[in-house]
């Protein structure tokens, strides 16, 4: 069984992290998961909590559980900018410190369905890179019926927290990609396809987005 890195970057919000977040990824019904948890400059008594519900967690599950905290990245003014680059060098960090064939990537406030990763595994093989499957949108506690997954993939086409994909990849989130006009997700997913990284849509809900704005 292969083991896969999930990387989850966190600011301020442990309630939606140790409440959804994490749990939804230790009840994983694939057992061979680390998870990576990265505060992006979390300080005062959020990082305090945040340690401290980290340490008990340690001795309440079997996965490898990791935690960094990292300078905090600079952000503009611009509140749309700000959610294009949310994380993206924690999210750097975490990909530096992987140590699964594969890694996967969740917003600390969204969840995984129990066989995610199981499935999206499962459509790995030597000529697929890249497996990703369906995020449903919820919001307020149930779902808006809004769902994100279709190919190819780009900006709007796949969620964080609904792919898997190859740790060997050599690919990083770019702060400047706000030039490109592009978020920092979809402009890393774009690039990856025009370098020839082999994606493999799964027409499956693995994911729930939790909309956190209007």
């Amino acid at each position: 069984m292969s083991l896969v890195s999930v990387i989850i970057p966190t600011y301020n919000r442990n309630d939606l992290l140790f409440g959804r977040c994490l749990p939804s990824v230790l009840a994983q019904t694939h057992r061979e998961v680390e998870v990576l948890v990265v505060s992006d400059g979390m300080e005062g008594e959020q990082l305090e909590d945040l340690e401290s519900r980290y340490k008990a967690l340690q001795f309440e599950t079997e996965f490898p559980l990791r935690l960094w905290v990292v300078d905090r990245q600079p952000y503009p003014d611009d509140q749309h900018l700000r959610w294009g680059l949310s994380g993206l060098a924690a999210r750097n960090f975490g990909l530096d410190h992987a140590r699964g064939e594969f890694v996967a990537a969740l917003d600390d406030d969204d969840r995984m369905l129990p066989d995610a990763i199981e499935r999206l595994v499962g459509e790995m093989d030597d000529s697929v890179d890249f497996v990703y499957g369906i995020s449903e949108t919820w919001k307020d506690g149930r779902t808006t019926g809004q769902l994100y997954g279709r190919y190819p993939p780009g900006d709007g086409a796949l969620c964080n927290g609904a792919y898997v994909y190859r740790t060997s990849l050599p690919y990083r989130f770019d702060l400047d990609c706000t030039s490109r006009g592009r978020a920092g997700d979809a402009d890393m997913w774009l690039r990856m396809l025009d370098g020839g990284v082999r994606f493999r849509f799964l027409p499956r809900i693995v994911h729930q987005y939790h909309r956190n704005w209007p």
